[in-house]
C-alpha cells in the first residue's frame, strides 16, 4: 500500500499524542497524514469538513467518556474506520468498543510502532474488503429483484432439472405461477412434471430427453393451463436450463 492514509487522532493527553505521531513517523512501508484534535466536538468539526481513512480515538475524553464516545462518533459517521484506544485498566472495555462497530483497539503502553501500523493496516485493509463484499452483496440482491420483475412484466420464467439429484429449481415467477411458495425455490422432479404434464407427455418427454441432445425447443399441453406451453431448453451435462414462455399463453404480470 503506498497511497498516504489520512489520520484524525482524538487525544486530550498530549503526551500519547505526541507517541502515536512519533510510532506513525517510524514506518518505513507507510506513509500517514497525521491530524490530531483533543475533544469529541472537534473531531466532528473536522470529519464534517474532511473525509480520513483511520480514525484512532481515546475513550476518555474531556466532553465524552467510555464507550459512549465511540457510539456517538460511529452513531454520526458511520462510515468511518475507528481504532478506540484504551488504558490500562479499559481492556474490557475496549472489546465492548469492537462490539459496537469499531475495527480494532489498543491498549496505551502495550504497543509499539511496528503494532499501531499493523493495526492500522489490518483493519483498513479489512474494513475495505467488507465493504467491497457488501456491495457485491447489495448489488446481487438488486440484480435478482430486477431480474425477477422483468419475469414478471415479460411473462417468462426459467427453470433448471437436475437430472441426478432428481431436483427442479424454479425462478421466483415460476413458483408464483404454479403456486408455489417463492421460498420454496426447489421441487422434486417428479412433482414438477406431475404439475407441469399429463401421464403421456412423461413418457414423450423422457424419450424426447433420451436423445441427448444439447438445445432444443418442446411444446406441451400444460396440465395446470389446459393449454399449449412452449419451452426452449439447453443441456449442460446432467442439467436441463429451460425458459418457458407464459406470456404466449396469456399470463403476464397479473398471473397469480
Amino acid at each position: 500500500m503506498s497511497a498516504e492514509l489520512k489520520i484524525l487522532l482524538i487525544e486530550d493527553t498530549p503526551g500519547d499524542a505526541f507517541l502515536i505521531k512519533f510510532y506513525l513517523g517510524e514506518s518505513i512501508s507507510h506513509k500517514f497524514d497525521f491530524n490530531h484534535v483533543d475533544t469529541l466536538e472537534k473531531a466532528f468539526e473536522k470529519l464534517r469538513e474532511n473525509q480520513y481513512d483511520i480514525i484512532l480515538m481515546d475513550l476518555n475524553l474531556p466532553d465524552s467518556v467510555g464507550l459512549e464516545s465511540v457510539k456517538k462518533l460511529i452513531e454520526t459517521f458511520p462510515n468511518n474506520l475507528v481504532i478506540v484506544l484504551t488504558g490500562l485498566i479499559d481492556e474490557r472495555v475496549g472489546l465492548e468498543a469492537v462490539r459496537y462497530g469499531a475495527q480494532d483497539f489498543l491498549v496505551k503502553g502495550k504497543f509499539d510502532s511496528k503494532v499501531l501500523v499493523s493495526s492500522i493496516i489490518f483493519s483498513y485493509e479489512r474494513y475495505n474488503l467488507n465493504k467491497k463484499l457488501f456491495k457485491t452483496a447489495t448489488d446481487l440482491a438488486m440484480g435478482e429483484s430486477r431480474f425477477n420483475y422483468m419475469q414478471e412484466i415479460t411473462g417468462i420464467g426459467f427453470v433448471e432439472l437436475d437430472l441426478t439429484k432428481k431436483t427442479v429449481n424454479l425462478s421466483d415467477y415460476t413458483l408464483k405461477v404454479l403456486g408455489y411458495p417463492i421460498e420454496q425455490k426447489s421441487i422434486p422432479l417428479d412433482l414438477f412434471l406431475q404439475k407441469m404434464f399429463t401421464n403421456n407427455e412423461h413418457k414423450v418427454l423422457e424419450e424426447y430427453l433420451a436423445q441427448n441432445a444439447e438445445k432444443g425447443e418442446y411444446s406441451f399441453t400444460s396440465v395446470t393451463f389446459k393449454q399449449p406451453v412452449r419451452v426452449r431448453w439447453e443441456r449442460r451435462e446432467n442439467l436441463i436450463l429451460g425458459v418457458i414462455y407464459y406470456n404466449e399463453i396469456g399470463l403476464t404480470a397479473t398471473a397469480n
